[in-house]
């Protein structure tokens, strides 16, 4: 059994591989649940009794050694990999520095790369909104990153006196009807049009169609909203993962 972990801005997200492409198990935690390595190999016992390694991104600095220090007391040092600047992930860039890459980014690229036709544009929904643009040949050649919607929903409320916090969910009609369905809405679509409006900008700059893949905790939200096909692979960032650990 082969772990992905993921650790973004509000949770760490676990997955569990066998032998599919498919992770047996998926379980996300808040970012603040534990405090100790300790604590954090506790909870990953509970999804298999043992792991023949292990495969780690993060955007969080400060958590990553705690989760590092769990992984290679159960997988073994050996079989622990870091996806970071220094490691060999095979992506190849286009005048972007690699240690100003997100290394969640790298992981969703390379599954993208490996399971979708490209061209590609990728569109990460989670605390931020990260788009990542692949050429055909396999180069990424630059991006964008958004506000995501608990983010633009927690800005609205920080900045004004009246307008509250919400849980974006999806709308039951285009227009707001009271001010919570005019927040939730305006959050929710302009995400739609973000990803409509910046796909056709894409293909209009590269000269072709693309595939546009939608993926992050926020993605399920948007879908039926869109306009144009997409793909939506939830695990894609785990897919990835899995992929890097063999390389």
């Amino acid at each position: 059994m082969i772990l992905t972990v993921d650790i973004g801005n509000t949770n760490i997200s676990v997955a569990l591989f066998g032998e599919s492409s498919e992770p047996e198990e998926v379980r996300t935690y808040p970012d603040n649940l534990f405090h100790t390595a300790e604590e954090f190999s506790r909870e990953l016992i509970k999804l298999s009794p043992s792991f023949s390694g292990a495969v780690l991104c993060s955007v969080v600095p400060a958590l990553t050694r705690v989760v590092k220090e769990a992984l290679d007391s159960l997988c073994g040092e050996e079989n622990v990999r870091v996806i970071d600047c220094d490691f060999n992930d095979g992506l190849r860039l286009s005048g972007y520095d690699r240690h100003k890459l997100g290394n969640d980014r790298v992981a969703d690229m390379t599954a993208v790369k490996t399971l979708y036709p490209l061209p590609a544009v990728i569109f990460d929904m989670g605390t931020a909104t990260t788009v990542s643009v692949i050429d055909r040949d396999g180069v990424f050649i630059g991006g964008m990153i958004l506000p995501g919607m608990g983010l633009s929903v927690n800005a609205l409320s920080s900045g004004t006196a009246l307008l509250p916090v919400i849980k974006p969910q999806r709308p039951r009609s285009l227009l707001g009807q009271d001010t919570v369905s005019c927040i939730n809405n305006g959050v929710v679509y302009s995400q739609v049009s973000s990803i409509e409006g910046i796909t056709s900008r894409v293909e209009e700059s590269l000269g072709e169609r693309v595939t546009a893949v939608v993926t992050g905790g926020s993605a399920a939200i948007v879908l039926p909203f869109l306009r144009r096909q997409v793909i939506y692979d939830k695990m894609l960032l785990h897919k990835g993962l899995r992929i890097l650990f063999g390389k």
